[in-house]
């Protein structure tokens, strides 16, 4: 695993597929995250374990962090091969882990003691408290959602002494990130009953068929202001997007960015 983290603000990206994590790498993102088949928001389009140690060895080669997405919580029986899992993704050289659930974040600490955890964006951290919450739960990084404001991060990070992280690129946000229940109300199981995106990690993204906004939210304008405040890591949305539509991404963040941080 890669030890350290750049005192620089990194641009994260998202790998949806290998081709995916080759195009945010070559475009010149920092850092890729991916997300795990069953275990993550998708279900069974994401990476499988064999296929994450393959994105790991892309993202050495290009001198870049791998952080594997976790959005399922297990139940008590799944909890053995949960961990199992976990441990497997560690194995393969996967630099953090993004976790869904303050449970799962204290097992996954006390088992895989000095293994970078970060609190998903799905636990809506707004404030200093919430911060401090799951930094002795034993976090390394949050994920803010996009409710936050460039002016609120200092007294967070003060209050936390964690790495924040802040969408750069993202869906539009009607109802506060982590707090949707669409997907489990609206979606039936092939046996009946509903799919529920927290337990399954398998959000169908129902809201794309609702009247709500759709213009996607993005701070890339405002790169200095959010740099000034502390922002650590810039994450772009998107693992289900093509390879050249990552790299699109990819490439006019990496420019707005690098000219941010500059002063042009």
């Amino acid at each position: 695993m890669v030890s350290t983290f750049s005192s620089s603000p990194i641009l994260l990206a998202p790998g949806g597929s290998l081709p995916a994590v080759e195009a945010a790498l070559s475009a010149g993102a920092d850092a890729v995250y991916v997300g795990v088949r069953s275990l993550s928001r998708g279900g069974k389009t994401g990476l499988s374990t064999e296929a994450v140690g393959a994105a790991v060895s892309a993202c050495r080669r290009a001198g870049a962090r791998l952080h594997a997405a976790i959005n399922a919580i297990p139940s008590s029986g799944e909890l053995p091969a949960f961990l199992a899992s976990l441990h497997r993704l560690r194995d393969e050289g996967a630099d953090e882990v993004i976790l869904n659930d303050p449970g799962v974040i204290a097992l996954a600490r006390r088992e895989l003691p000095g293994w970078p955890v970060c609190a998903s964006v799905g636990l809506s951290v707004l404030n200093p408290e919430d911060a401090r919450a799951y930094r002795d739960l034993g976090v390394d990084a949050i994920v803010l959602p996009s409710a936050v404001r460039p002016e609120e991060i200092p007294l967070i990070k003060k209050a936390s002494g964690l790495r924040i992280e802040v969408f750069a690129y993202c869906r539009p946000e009607f109802l506060l990130h982590g707090k949707c229940g669409l997907t489990g109300y609206a979606v039936e199981e092939a046996g009946g009953g509903t799919a529920s995106a927290k337990r399954g990690g398998g959000c169908r993204l129902v809201c794309r068929n609702l009247p709500v906004p759709t213009a996607p939210h993005s701070i890339e304008d405002e790169l200095p202001a959010w740099i000034a405040a502390g922002a650590d890591v810039f994450k772009i949305e998107g693992r289900e997007l093509s390879p050249p539509a990552v790299a699109a991404l990819v490439t006019r963040f990496r420019r707005k960015m690098d000219a941010a941080l500059t002063g042009r």
